[in-house]
């Protein structure tokens, strides 16, 4: 499956945006789990090294892209592409909710046929929606993800991120024991302080993940500001680690205890270090053949909220996390079949007990 270098010539134009009208998602009775996340549709391709190259010599970069250069894309490329729903805490509360976690998104799509998708597909996780629909497009992503299994983002952003008018209400965090932001909502720095905001005035734990270095570099004040003021756990590989502190992944996991109540530096095929307070955990990676590696913090962090939820040690935490992510990379995509879970399921119960 390969991608012609020409369909690249117009990836460095930029996204725009639209305000849109909302409407009444009939929003969920009963959750625990919530999260602002970009309610975005994937497109999964296999490109080369070459082909890589001719985007962007970044591999694992992020970049936005308008809406007409999707489209190029996409109708130039037909039937070589998988499509599913994702978005970083889309991804996060997709795994939780495999694990009996009552979960909740709140974030923005278009009117559509993909915003229909993308309903439909939560819908039947069982995930609750205070979805508002804009005038934009639903938000795509292009994943390009190379042989030796690292991807590459270009996103046209669209309705998930013309969030101005996105209403958030104390009265969303009456039944949440933990709110989710990921670190693609920093472009809207006011709706991201005012729902960090209410979630603490209603003492709800708070968890981040850093999205990529791209978001990092252009964040990183406002970073550092809101780890300190608002977030219990934080979750980053380390070049996101790198770019926020200077630092290798143990001292900048360290360094993000200091300001945090938990601290996850993930590195790849490396394993993960958890810190908090003086108490540190290593997990090694699970050795299994890696095809794709998206997703792969997403379902770590599904895994470690789970542990964390229930009161699990750190390790446990820990070995969660890279149980879930040891899965997601052995298949293109973020997504985990349905009878695959069921064998998730049953190693947490069976080899989890070690850690009780």
């Amino acid at each position: 499956m390969m991608f012609r270098a020409c369909v690249f010539a117009v990836l460095l134009l930029t996204s725009f945006g639209l305000r849109g009208e909302s409407y009444d998602p009939n929003a969920p009775q009963k959750y625990t789990v919530l999260t602002l996340s970009a309610a975005i549709i994937d497109y999964l391709f296999l490109i080369s090294e070459d082909e890589l190259r001719a985007v962007t010599h970044e591999k694992g970069s992020w970049a936005p892209i308008d809406y007409p250069t999707l489209t190029s894309i996409l109708d130039r490329n037909p039937g070589i592409s998988k499509m599913v729903p994702g978005g970083s805490g889309a991804n996060i509360i997709k795994g939780l909710a495999q694990l009996g976690e009552q979960c909740a998104i709140v974030g923005k799509i278009g009117n559509d046929d993909k915003g229909e998708f993308y309903v439909n597909s939560m819908k039947n996780l069982g995930i609750g929606l205070f979805l508002e629909r804009g005038n934009l497009p639903t938000g795509q992503a292009i994943c390009l993800i190379t042989p030796d299994a690292n991807r590459t983002f270009r996103t046209y952003l669209g309705a998930s991120h013309s969030l101005s008018d996105l209403p958030i209400h104390p009265e969303m965090f009456q039944e949440v024991k933990l709110f989710h932001i990921e670190g693609y909502q920093l472009v809207d720095r006011e709706l991201v302080s005012k729902a960090l905001q209410i979630a603490k005035n209603a003492q709800v734990k708070i968890s981040m993940a850093l999205a990529n270095t791209e978001i990092v570099r252009r964040n990183k004040e406002f970073i550092l500001e809101i780890l300190d003021k608002y977030v219990d756990i934080v979750f980053c590989n380390e070049k996101e680690a790198k770019a926020l502190l200077g630092l290798p992944a143990l001292e900048a996991c360290g360094k993000l205890a200091s300001l945090c109540e938990v601290a996850v530096v993930t590195m790849s095929q490396k394993g993960a270090w958890v810190q908090r307070g003086a108490e540190k955990s290593f997990q090694p990676p699970m050795l299994v053949n890696v095809i794709d590696r998206t997703g792969a913090c997403d379902l770590y962090a599904s895994g470690f909220l789970y542990g964390y939820l229930h009161g699990d040690s750190l390790d446990k935490c820990n070995w969660l996390g890279m149980l879930l992510s040891s899965y997601v990379v052995k298949r293109i995509g973020a997504e985990i079949p349905d009878p695959i879970w069921v064998e998730i399921r049953e190693r947490i119960q069976e080899e989890g007990a070690v850690f009780d």
